[in-house]
């Protein structure tokens, strides 16, 4: 694939992601309405999304696998066709039954295009990966900055959330048109990097890479910190509730939080240029969980607020980085290592956010960031695992 293709494909890449950002973070600030609505309580809330992250888990994993071997084209085009239906059925009609079938297409459609777009990056960008995943994640970060000020503006005027449901439908199904009339013939791989099943054995050393240390640790790290650091973000305005301040205002700070991660992304593009990616991942991550301490335990509203948008800048990066550094262990092999360690992200959420529920109804709402702080920490014992890993291989190169 030329330079040229290459640069409109990764652009394509980031608008896609940008519109995830929004479309996909809209529902998070929305959880304790949509609770009232169907007049159940947050711990069937949690059961719900975990329901939603088993099947992400699988989707993700199944994708991976896929996207070593087929067109890009045929991925996103299914995962956005899930996304338009989850929409569409969200703004038709809304019962906890329905609410189950949404989360399970949205959260598929997210999973299929999220772990194909960085699947292919790191092949198309084999020298880059790093940087380019980060911007991937500034584009997704982008739009999970406007998600929650929609959702603002939104109850602000008292307008209906199912008719942006349907309004996001609509958008996707223009995007599907458009998308398919961009790239009906197009091939989204280069002709440096074959397809693996033209490759003698390469079924099974995709799937031996997976048995890698530092794959595995990097897998466990996104368990723990994307279970509950992200975790956090979708119990965030339900956190807030519990210091009297409303949804509208909730959703605004997690416009704040998702603002200072896109920071913090910008500030680690330019440091990967300078210093080994273990390193920043080491250090951002030790430093983000005092963060996320003085958040779990200062009771006032503003230090809370103040150490929530530092412990965003230092948390920003860790889904990037650590999917580049396992990426890299097998390249022609990317996508069953993303697949596998993205499902491992949600594997975290299966866990985590029951857990947040359960907390948040029986325990009160102000527990929420216990849970965050004691999976952060779980996470951090992985991240020394993986550093240790990799400066022995990185002395043992040196000599």
């Amino acid at each position: 694939m030329d330079k040229k293709t290459k640069r409109q494909t990764l652009i394509t890449f980031y608008y896609i992601l940008v519109f995830f950002g929004i479309s996909i973070i809209i529902i998070d600030p929305l959880i304790p309405i949509i609770a009232e609505e169907m007049n159940v309580g947050f711990d069937r809330i949690g059961i719900a999304l975990f329901i939603g992250s088993i099947a992400a888990l699988i989707a993700n994993f199944i994708a991976g696998r896929l996207s070593d071997r087929v067109d890009i084209k045929k991925l996103v085009l299914l995962g956005l066709f899930f996304l338009f239906l989850g929409f569409a059925l969200f703004g038709t009609y809304l019962n906890f039954i329905i609410f189950i079938i949404v989360t399970i297409l949205l959260r598929v459609g997210f999973s299929v295009i999220d772990t194909s777009v960085h699947s292919f990056s790191s092949k198309l960008f084999k020298k880059d990966v790093s940087r380019v995943f980060l911007k991937l994640d500034i584009a997704w970060y982008s739009g999970a900055v406007m998600g929650p000020l929609v959702i603002s503006g939104i109850l602000y005027f008292e307008f209906l959330p199912k008719y942006l449901f349907l309004i996001l439908a609509f958008i996707y199904l223009v995007f599907i048109a458009v998308f398919y009339k961009i790239c009906p013939k197009k091939k989204i791989l280069d002709n440096d990097s074959s397809q693996n099943k033209s490759i003698p054995g390469s079924h099974e050393n995709s799937l031996r890479v997976l048995k890698n240390p530092a794959v595995i640790t990097g897998s466990l790290i996104l368990f723990f910190f994307m279970g509950s650091v992200m975790g956090l973000s979708t119990w965030m305005t339900t956190y807030f509730l519990s210091f009297g301040i409303k949804i509208a205002y909730g959703s605004a700070i997690l416009s704040i939080y998702w603002l200072f991660s896109i920071i913090g992304m910008i500030i680690t593009t330019r440091l990967v240029a300078k210093y080994r990616e273990i390193n920043i991942l080491f250090y951002s991550c030790f430093t983000g969980i005092i963060c996320l301490a003085i958040f779990s335990f200062i009771p006032f509203v503003y230090i809370k607020i103040t150490a929530l948008a530092l412990q965003a800048i230092f948390f920003a990066a860790i889904f990037p980085l650590t999917t580049a550094i396992s990426a890299k262990r097998d390249p022609r092999n990317s996508g069953t290592i993303l697949g596998f360690t993205i499902a491992f992200a949600f594997a975290g959420s299966i866990v985590f956010q029951p857990l947040y529920g359960y907390v948040a109804e029986y325990f009160g709402k102000e527990y929420i960031a216990y849970v965050a702080l004691a999976g952060a920490l779980i996470g951090f014992v992985f991240v020394s695992i993986l550093f240790r890993i990799l400066k022995r291989e990185h002395i043992r190169r040196s000599i």
